[in-house]
């Protein structure tokens, strides 16, 4: 039986005994969407022969990506076994398919992908061809070690041609309770070697320092580590392509293991996607919509380079109210002042 048909099976009990609701994490509703996009894309005549000759046997039902998992510790394109059905046929309970089937092979690359491709565009990465970045260590200290040893090296991203060959590495506090995340580098990072080194960085400073913290208190990094590249490029950038994301997740995915903490802030629209892997949603609708990464709540919010577009006090206001979330996520104390900020005057 595949996870496919097991999950099927068990929707369908639920059905039946009288459920009417379900709450999906983030990571059910990449796999559902997963399914639905290339459901439709079998009843226009694409995928269907191709899958049943990766089956094996004609009819027998594939889970989309299900030849390879990503984030999974296992070798990339190694298959993910679903768990086996109970005897009699009945469908195991949640704890027992947790127990056969960990997350990371929940997660089939092939999904994510889909989960970020718009419905209508062809994909731009097959799942068999996105790397897993291993860099090995015996201690959480070595693995920072040999990250930063081994990444500007890694050849799959250099193989790529589309990114620059500087690396811009998270920096602060290894074991902080908050994790901010960008895109990915501009020149100014490029060049001081750090993430948010620009005027955007000034911005994400003074945010800090109104909930009462530094770059110290925290970490900051960016999903993918090297700055986009352009023909004749100066210090003009660009935002990282689908691709370069999915190639950089396993290097932010590890950095997130090795910290654990208690709440990730994705900054700007870009981080949010890469993240959450809700597809092209707008801003606003992540915002509204709180999602997590690996069971950690994971906050969406403007880019700090917004509030350099705007003076709108509403907006200013609107990010304000994220970073007291994080802040109350994080268990940090927040004083009256602080709950006041950008709120309009009172008058009388």
């Amino acid at each position: 039986m595949t996870l496919r048909q097991l999950i099927t099976a068990w929707l369908q009990n639920h059905i039946l005994g009288g459920c009417t609701k379900l709450a999906v994490d983030d990571e059910a509703r990449a796999l559902l969407r997963g399914w639905m996009l290339a459901e439709r894309g079998e009843k226009r005549g694409g995928t269907a022969a191709q899958g049943e000759a990766q089956a094996g046997a004609p009819g027998t039902p594939v889970a989309p990506g299900a030849r390879g998992t990503f984030g999974a510790p296992g070798a990339p394109g190694s298959a993910a076994t679903p768990p086996p059905p109970a005897a009699g046929g009945a469908v195991p309970p949640d704890g027992a398919i947790a127990a056969q089937a960990p997350d990371d092979e929940l997660t089939p690359a092939g999904l994510r992908r889909l989960a970020m491709q718009d419905p209508e565009s062809p994909p731009e990465v097959e799942e068999e061809d996105i790397p897993f970045f291993r860099p090995g260590g015996s201690s959480a200290e070595e693995t920072w070690e040999l990250t930063e040893r081994l990444l500007p090296v890694w050849k799959p991203l250099q193989q790529l041609g589309t990114l620059r060959r500087k690396p811009v590495f998270g920096i602060g506090n290894r074991r902080a309770d908050i994790v901010f995340v960008g895109d990915a580098p501009g020149y100014v990072d490029e060049q001081k070697g750090e993430p948010f080194g620009g005027e955007a960085g000034e911005k994400l400073d003074g945010i800090l320092r109104a909930m009462g913290l530094s770059r110290s208190d925290v970490y900051i990094t960016y999903l993918v580590k090297f700055r986009p590249a352009m023909p004749r490029q100066t210090i003009n950038t660009r935002p990282p392509s689908t691709r370069e994301i999915l190639y950089s997740l396993s290097v932010v995915d590890l950095e997130l293991r090795l910290v654990q903490p208690k709440v990730i802030v994705a900054l700007g629209v870009i981080a949010a996607r890469g993240l959450l892997q809700r597809g092209k949603l707008p801003l606003a609708e992540y915002r509204e919509q709180p999602g997590s990464y690996r069971g950690i709540p994971v906050i969406v919010t403007h880019h700090p380079s917004y509030l350099l577009r705007t003076a709108d006090l509403g907006e200013r206001r609107h990010l304000w109210e994220d970073m007291l979330r994080v802040m109350q996520m994080a268990q940090l104390p927040i004083s009256d002042k602080q709950r006041g900020y950008f709120l309009p005057a009172r008058r009388g």
